[in-house]
C-alpha cells in the first residue's frame, strides 16, 4: 500500500507519516525544497518536491498510489488574499483532480472543526448542521470551506474521497506556521513561564490529540463513505477545565490568573495598525470568544473512532516531551 500525502511536514502530517512508514507502507510526500523534514527521512519515506500549487508535481508524486491524505494548506497569518485561495482552494481541487484521473482508490482531506463555525451557548452541533459561511471570519475558514465544497464535487463525479474535521489540535508533534496547543499551555507552565486563563474560561472547546487525527484518518480510509464528512473532536472542554488537567499530569497548581478578551483584541488591532500584523494569531480569538462544543458519535459509530480522553492525550504527549526523542 502507498499513501501520497500532502502537508506532510504539518503538525498531523508528521504524526501521520510516522505512523505509516513504522506499520511498513510506503509513503510519499509532497514537499517543497523549504520544508523541515527532520524526523520524517525514514525507511520506506520517500519526497517528492513541489507543492499543491505544482499541478505536474501533484501527478507525479500521486502516480501509482492507492491512497491520499491531503493535509496542505496556508495556516498563517501573513499572506496574501490571493495565496489563501491558491494553496487552500485550487490546490486542494489539483490534488483532488489527480486523484480523480489515477484512479486512486481512497482520499481523505483534512479540514478543520474551524470551517464548521462555532456552536451557540448550549448547543452541541454535529454534521447535520449546515455549514453558514457568512459566520467565517477570517482566511482560513473561507478558503478550507471552499476546498470542501470542491471535494464533494469530486465525490459526485465518483472520487472515494472524505472529509474530516478535527478540533484543535494537541500532542508530540509540530510545525512552524503557529504555536501549538501544548506550546502554549503544557510547555509554557513545565517550565513556570507566566500562564493565565484568557477569556473568560467559560467556553467550550474541543482539542483533539494528533495520534486520534490520525487514527481517525486511517479509519475514514478503510471504511468511509464517499462525500460523507466525519467530526474528529475530542472531549469538549472549557479552558479552566483544559488547565485543571494539564496542571494535574505536571503536579502543578493551575492558573488562576485571567487576561480579558477585550485586552487580547485590543493587543491585536493595535499590532495590526502599528506594524500591519497582529501578534495575536486569529486562532486565539475564536478559541477565547467562542464555543466549539460538537459530537463525534459518527465518527465513533460509522468508522470506529475511539479518541482519548484530554487527560490521557495530554499525559501521553507529556511523556514523550520527557522521554527527549527527536523533535516530532
Amino acid at each position: 500500500m502507498t499513501t501520497f500525502i500532502t502537508g506532510g511536514t504539518s503538525s498531523i502530517g508528521r504524526v501521520l507519516v510516522k505512523e505509516l512508514a513504522s506499520s511498513g507502507e510506503t509513503v510519499r510526500v509532497l514537499a517543497r525544497s523549504s520544508s523541515n523534514r527532520t524526523g520524517l527521512e525514514l525507511p520506506g519515506v520517500d519526497f517528492v518536491s513541489g507543492d499543491v500549487t505544482d499541478k505536474d508535481a501533484v501527478h507525479r508524486g500521486m502516480e501509482d498510489c492507492e491512497r491520499v491524505c491531503h493535509l496542505a494548506a496556508v495556516v498563517g497569518q501573513h499572506v496574501s488574499e490571493s495565496e489563501w485561495w491558491s494553496v487552500n482552494r485550487d490546490g486542494s481541487r489539483n490534488v483532488l483532480q489527480a486523484a480523480h484521473d489515477l484512479g486512486v482508490k481512497s482520499m481523505v482531506q483534512v479540514s478543520s472543526i474551524s470551517v464548521l463555525g462555532s456552536t451557540a451557548p448550549g448547543e452541541i452541533a454535529d454534521e447535520t448542521r449546515p455549514i453558514d459561511p457568512t459566520k467565517h471570519l477570517n482566511m482560513y475558514q473561507k478558503t478550507k470551506f471552499a476546498a470542501d465544497q470542491v471535494a464533494r464535487e469530486y465525490a459526485g463525479k465518483g472520487l472515494r474521497v472524505m472529509i474530516v474535521y478535527p478540533g484543535f489540535g494537541y500532542g508530540y508533534s509540530w510545525a512552524s506556521s503557529h504555536p501549538s496547543m501544548q506550546e502554549t499551555t503544557l510547555l509554557r507552565l513545565a517550565v513556570n513561564k507566566p500562564v493565565a486563563i484568557l477569556g473568560t474560561g467559560k467556553n467550550k472547546l474541543c482539542p483533539t490529540y494528533y495520534n486520534d487525527t490520525v487514527q481517525g484518518i486511517r479509519l475514514a480510509f478503510e471504511h468511509g463513505k464517499a462525500g460523507d464528512d466525519y467530526i474528529l473532536c475530542g472531549e469538549t472542554l472549557t479552558f479552566v477545565e483544559i488547565w485543571d488537567r494539564i496542571a494535574k499530569v505536571l503536579h502543578k497548581a493551575p492558573p488562576r490568573r485571567r487576561i480579558p478578551a477585550g485586552l487580547i483584541r485590543f493587543v491585536m488591532q493595535a499590532s495590526i495598525k502599528l506594524t500591519g500584523k497582529s501578534v495575536v494569531p486569529s486562532e486565539i480569538i475564536e478559541m477565547i470568544d467562542m464555543n466549539w462544543d460538537f459530537c463525534a458519535d459518527k465518527a465513533k459509530r460509522d468508522i470506529g473512532w475511539r479518541p482519548h480522553t484530554f487527560l490521557d492525550g495530554i499525559a501521553e504527549t507529556w511523556a514523550a516531551y520527557q522521554a527527549g526523542s527527536p523533535k516530532g
